[in-house]
């Protein structure tokens, strides 16, 4: 967007380092992935030229819940990313901590570090990730840091508090890393990646290769040809053994001694979760993840745990295949402060401090995708704050950033929250493929995309519009294209001219083809929804003051503020009947304001 900005970091050498599996996408975060290329943003062709397994989830499914997942080359990630942000313009990196925010007159200003520099800005963007306060356990040990070997930012909450901002405690763990040599494979069973892989850039509308694009300083990024020589994942189970060890030693996992105070991940469970809740279950599957082409180090996805070292080592030799497997990294667990989010605008500023932007897991998510898509619109909006412009808000009905982010700041969350398919109630419209025509208007708006790649999904948009008209109203055997299509035409028996679009174009065309009536359905939910979106609340509403208001609805209304009778519908707790009221309110002040 052409703004001066600095990237202020504990540590230049651990930009985008993944703290835990290095995996991108998967359910509902696949699609995040190609939203945020749809945006301009930088993780799905970083992972694409880095991948080392591709893999369609939900192949079997519909296209609406298929998602894409890679395992990434974890440092070939990380070096691309970094080198990436070097040859970035308008952006400077500084190895430095910020120990603290400078605020004037209820606005941000800047921030201080532990060098004794003080930056200045017009708008701030917060993302901690797990190094507020981070804390990390493994059985009755604690160490600082947001992660193993890292720091911990141990001054920025004070700041944060003077602020006026709320602050909690939540917690996620990270399973131990093995080594590969030391893995019986010969009992495992292999999970290989796709052999026609799905990227998560959208290739077909940039302008050249980015493999082999050498920039104009004669350099040329980490990475090669997407889908080549792909490695192979292992699964493998726990044992009744391993629930025995689990639970006999349960007082001293550091969750279940009372060490860690933060709520952990429900949807990413530790193992000492998945044993206690699940006691019925014989046995829990285990994912064997290679780290990189140039490691033989292992991830064992699935075995988060806050057990003491010598528990770890029993528990993963009772595990088959890893009778003999040798321990390279503990897993452990990190507690660390959030913010509730609730106290953020759907732009992602803060309704305390103006100018200040909070993005990832300071909001209380998880995963990297879920974070990357929140710095992405926080990023946007601190640039729309400065230059007074429009912030950019995804809706709901929009794609999978959007239904994160009006989730954290409508309902809040008490746990690490994670995007699945099911909290999008639209998500018949977030099939993986659409996310750049979706997003279109707002890449466009606010400039995020090159001129020339703006222009081809402008003509890739015409394009689908136009073949789906075509086929839905020209004539062949028994009714239309359309109709032969919805009774399972085979694509071999399609016209000759639409088999020679791209396939990105088939694709879309026939989901839009194929799903017609669901679809319509969906645009025409939308169409009521939108009306209460169009009503505005106040800023200056006083809920408590507001005769027949719930008195539960009129504090939670008075709380959050939402700007929007849409948005006050979607808060917990706030009923049909509290939203008669406030139309009428909202009605009778408009009348008011007008004379009437």
């Amino acid at each position: 967007m052409g703004a001066s900005t600095l990237l202020l970091t504990g540590n230049i050498d651990t930009i985008a380092q993944m703290s835990c599996n290095p995996a991108i996408g998967g359910l509902a975060k696949g699609q995040i992935v190609r939203e945020i290329d749809a945006l301009g943003g930088e993780m799905a062709i970083n992972t694409d030229l880095t991948a080392i397994q591709f893999r369609l989830l939900n192949e079997s499914k519909g296209p609406a819940v298929q998602s894409p997942r890679a395992q990434c080359d974890k440092k070939a990630y990380q070096f691309r990313l970094k080198h990436t942000l070097e040859l970035q313009p308008n952006l400077q990196i500084f190895q430095a901590t910020v120990t603290g925010l400078l605020f004037e007159k209820g606005r941000v200003v800047g921030c201080t570090t532990n060098l004794d520099i003080e930056f200045r800005a017009q708008a701030v963007v917060i993302t901690t990730g797990t190094f507020l306060r981070g804390l990390m356990h493994v059985g009755q040990n604690k160490n600082e840091g947001g992660r193993l070997g890292d720091f911990s930012a141990k001054t920025l909450s004070n700041s944060l508090l003077s602020a006026g901002i709320e602050l909690q405690r939540l917690k996620t763990g990270t399973p131990p890393r093995i080594l590969g040599r030391s893995i019986d494979f010969s009992v495992l069973q292999e999970q290989k990646g796709d052999a026609k892989p799905t990227l998560f850039a959208f290739h077909d509308t940039r302008e050249n290769n980015p493999l082999f694009h050498v920039e104009h300083t004669g350099e040329k990024r980490l990475g090669w040809e997407p889908g080549r020589e792909q490695v192979s994942c292992w699964i493998t189970y726990t044992t009744t053994r391993s629930a025995e060890i689990v639970s006999n030693n349960l007082h001293k996992s550091a969750m279940y001694s009372g060490q860690i105070e933060g709520v952990g991940p429900r949807y990413c469970p530790s193992i000492e979760d998945k044993i206690v809740r699940f006691a019925d279950k014989p046995r829990h599957m285990l994912y064997l993840e290679p780290e990189g082409r140039t490691t033989n180090e292992y991830y064992i996805n699935g075995l988060s745990t806050s057990l003491p070292l010598d528990v770890q080592i029993e528990l993963v030799h009772s595990i088959p295949g890893l009778e003999k497997a040798v321990l390279l990294r503990p897993a452990y667990a990190v507690e660390y402060d959030f913010a509730p989010p609730q106290q953020l605008w759907p732009s992602l500023e803060s309704k305390k401090v103006e100018g200040l932007f909070f993005a990832g897991q300071i909001n209380g998510t998880s995963g990297y995708e879920e974070a990357a898509g929140q710095g992405l619109v926080a990023g946007v909006n601190a640039v729309q704050k400065v230059r007074g412009g429009q912030p950019m808000i995804i809706g709901r009905h929009e794609g999978y950033i959007g239904v994160l982010i009006d989730d954290l700041v409508t309902k809040g969350t008490t746990e690490p929250y994670r995007m699945f398919t099911s909290r999008a109630e639209h998500r018949l419209l977030f099939n993986h493929g659409s996310a750049e025509l979706r997003l279109y208007e707002h890449a466009n708006y606010h400039k995020l995309l090159s001129n020339n790649r703006l222009n081809n999904i402008s003509q890739k948009i015409s394009l689908i519009d136009q073949w789906v008209a075509n086929l839905e109203k020209e004539k062949t055997k028994g009714g239309t294209w359309a109709d032969a299509i919805r009774r399972g035409l085979p694509q071999t028996e399609l016209p000759a001219d639409f088999k020679s679009q791209s396939v990105a174009v088939q694709e879309e065309v026939l989901y839009r083809v194929m799903h017609r009536g669901y679809l319509e359905r969906e645009h025409r939910q939308i169409a009521k929804l939108r009306e209460a979106e169009k009503i505005r609340l106040p800023a200056d509403m006083d809920y408590l003051s507001i005769p027949g208001l719930r008195r539960e609805s009129a504090q939670k209304l008075q709380q959050l503020r939402p700007l929007t009778l849409g948005q006050a519908g979607r808060i917990s707790g706030v009923n049909p009947a509290d939203l008669s009221i406030l139309m009428v309110r909202v009605a009778a002040r408009t009348r008011a304001g007008n004379g009437g």
